[in-house]
Formats: structure tokens, C-alpha cells, sequence
């Protein structure tokens, strides 16, 4: 994975950025600098926007925030987005995945950590893209209740892995991409405990190296967004201290 896959970077610092380029470019990748907020959201959401495989971005940018990048990104684009932070901001980690970032790696990083990190994301978005288009899906799930290839129910839940939608209560839910596949396969496996460890690999297709802040705040975000939508975001989703998350079957 990296041959030919554009990469759009908004960083200011030339120095981080040049390093960066340089780096994945050997390793592949296509990949364009913006030192700008606004230019970056302008070149990802015009007609070629749909060319990038993935966003690296910056919080601390001249123009504008790169929260506001990240929401204004989120508002057209299921894009992968990794955070580029400090290493003490675990505030803007966390506010940064609830606006819909996928991953973050913290700087100073490892030029190997990141590629990689780039990598997994990127196959987890082309896997969630074709599972939706149909390839590999099967019409049974191993809790052995025959469903619909489209569907999933789970008590007043309702799952549409085609057109990426749910509902709750009747409620539509916004989900970001990775709420909705920590979502289905919680919800396609009802009543069986995922580790986080497991859980993460599922998701992120890299190896779980302790990265439980990243799981656990889509986890709760995700319950928070349950919950508006029909009551029941907590009682959905079962926390099992010191192993991981289930399904709550009543």
C-alpha cells in the first residue's frame, strides 16, 4: 500500500513537512504540502479532492485552527485523517477524534511509525469501501441469525452497511467511519466480548500497541451519540473492565 496513493499534508513548519515528503515519496506515496488551513480544505474538496487516499494534519496552523479543518473536511469527505500533535495535548487528541479524525501520532514521531500508521489507515478505508460495495460480505453472522447483506439489527438498532446509515429508536444517527465499523462489529457479534486489543486490530488493521485512548474515546463518543438519538447510548455497549466492550443483549 503506498504506490501511487496521494497524500494531502498541512503543516507550517517547512522543516516537518520537507521531512515528511521526502520520506513517504521514497516510499511511494504521492504526496502535497499545504502550510495552510484554507488552501488544504480548498484543494481536498474540489473536483481532484477525491484523488487523496488520506490527511495528515497539523492542530497549529497560521490561518485557521486545524479543528476547524478537520470539521470542515468531515462535512464533505470520509477522507482518513491523522492527527499530527504535541506530545503533551491529550486534550486535542481527544477533541480532534470526536470531530472525526481517524488516528493521531505525536510528534517527535518516527518517520517508520508514521508510514505505517498511514498505511493501516488507508487499508482500513479501501476494506470499509469495498465491504460496502458488496465484496466478501456474507448473508449470515456468527451469532447464526440469518439477516439481510445490507442490514443489521440489534434490538431498536438498524445498520446499513451499504448506504453507511443507523438508526436508533427510529432516530438517524451521524456516525463518522470508524463509529460506524466500531458499531457493526459490535452489533453483528451481539452478546460476544471483543478485547480492546482485538477490537483495535479489527478496526485499525495494525498491531494494538496499548493505544487505548484513540478506542476508547470513539467508543465514547459513539455512546454519546446513541444516547441523543434514543436514550440507551451507555446500555448499547457494555464496558468489561479490564478486557474490553460487548454488545448489551437484554
Amino acid at each position: 500500500m503506498g504506490m501511487n496513493s496521494r497524500i494531502l499534508m498541512v503543516e507550517d513548519d517547512r522543516s516537518i513537512s520537507s521531512m515528511v515528503k521526502e520520506y513517504l515519496d521514497s516510499e511511494g506515496f504521492l504526496t502535497d504540502v499545504f502550510s495552510c488551513g484554507k488552501a488544504a480544505v480548498q484543494a481536498l474538496l474540489d473536483g481532484a479532492g477525491s484523488a487523496y487516499a488520506l490527511v495528515l494534519i497539523d492542530l497549529m496552523l497560521p490561518d485557521m485552527s486545524g479543528m476547524d479543518v478537520i470539521k470542515a473536511i468531515r462535512r464533505d469527505s470520509l477522507v482518513p485523517i491523522i492527527i499530527l500533535t504535541a506530545k503533551d495535548n491529550d486534550k486535542d487528541k481527544s477533541l480532534g477524534l470526536n470531530l472525526g479524525a481517524d488516528d493521531y501520532v505525536v510528534k517527535p514521531f518516527s518517520l517508520i511509525e508514521l508510514t505505517a500508521r498511514i498505511r493501516a489507515n488507508i487499508r482500513r478505508a479501501v476494506s470499509v469501501k469495498a465491504y460496502s460495495a458488496g465484496v466478501g460480505r456474507d448473508t449470515e453472522y456468527k451469532d447464526g441469525k440469518s439477516i439481510s447483506d445490507d442490514l443489521i439489527r440489534f434490538r431498536d438498532l438498524e445498520i446499513n452497511v451499504t448506504r453507511h446509515t443507523v438508526r436508533a429508536g427510529g432516530v438517524m444517527v451521524e456516525l463518522t467511519r470508524t463509529e460506524f465499523e466500531i458499531l457493526s462489529l459490535l452489533a453483528s457479534h451481539p452478546g460476544q466480548a471483543f478485547s480492546k486489543e482485538r477490537l483495535y486490530e479489527r478496526i485499525w488493521k495494525e498491531p494494538y500497541f496499548g493505544n487505548e485512548n484513540v478506542l476508547n474515546t470513539h467508543v465514547n463518543r459513539l455512546r454519546a451519540k446513541l444516547k441523543a438519538a434514543s436514550g440507551e447510548g451507555a446500555a448499547y455497549i457494555k464496558t468489561l473492565w479490564g478486557i474490553g466492550y460487548k454488545m448489551e443483549e437484554v
